[in-house]
């Protein structure tokens, strides 16, 4: 079997502009022929999230490369929440600060099969961008538009990632390696009927 050598792509940014266009790119840098090319991103602007982009453009197994952009994700998130004091707050019976969310225990979450009494015992990153309106009053929560990492995902990706709440993180990627907008559509009827409290 022949095989294929790796090419070296060398991309300079050095402003706004040419960091904007090096996005736009990015579904194209992911393709088929960017399997076969090894990214040396340098850079004097964004210089975090172009190693970002340049570690999950050069990992080539689609699943790690899922992973990665998952758990980077899910870290850029925490790192800001706890940066800037975002989270939901709760009194020691566990109600919520806002007064339309106080008819039950833990909240938004009050739905969630995976909680415990110690919280959340699993990492999902649609929870981690949903905020209530009494937070986003208070506070600036990220959105996925800020976090230039999740341009990596296709746009059925990105739209799983709008709305799978109340997921493991194993089947979170699951449905991101599917990749498939219908099936996940399938998958949240199956699991609207598994959520407690809903009826």
């Amino acid at each position: 079997m022949r095989c294929v050598r790796a090419v070296e792509q060398n991309i300079s940014i050095n402003n706004e502009e040419d960091y904007q266009a090096f996005l736009k790119k990015l579904p194209k840098y992911r393709g088929i022929r960017g399997r076969f090319t090894d990214f040396v991103i340098t850079g004097s602007v964004h210089t975090e999230e172009l190693q970002d982009l340049s570690k999950a453009l050069n990992i080539k197994n689609r699943r790690k490369r899922i992973t990665y952009i998952y758990d980077r994700a899910c870290d850029i998130i925490d790192s800001y929440n706890e940066k800037n004091g975002i989270c939901c707050r709760y009194n020691d019976q566990g109600i919520c600060e806002d007064p339309k969310h106080q008819t039950r225990k833990n909240g938004c979450c009050c739905h969630c099969y995976l909680q415990s009494s110690s919280g959340c015992p699993d990492r999902n990153l649609s929870c981690k961008f949903y905020f209530c309106d009494h937070i986003c009053k208070k506070f600036k929560p990220l959105t996925m538009e800020d976090i230039d990492l999740l341009k990596m995902f296709t746009v059925s990706q990105r739209e799983i990632i709008k709305n799978n709440v109340f997921v493991t993180r194993k089947t979170y990627i699951k449905l991101l390696c599917l990749g498939s907008y219908l099936l996940f559509c399938m998958y949240s009827v199956i699991k609207f009927y598994r959520i407690k409290n809903v009826f």
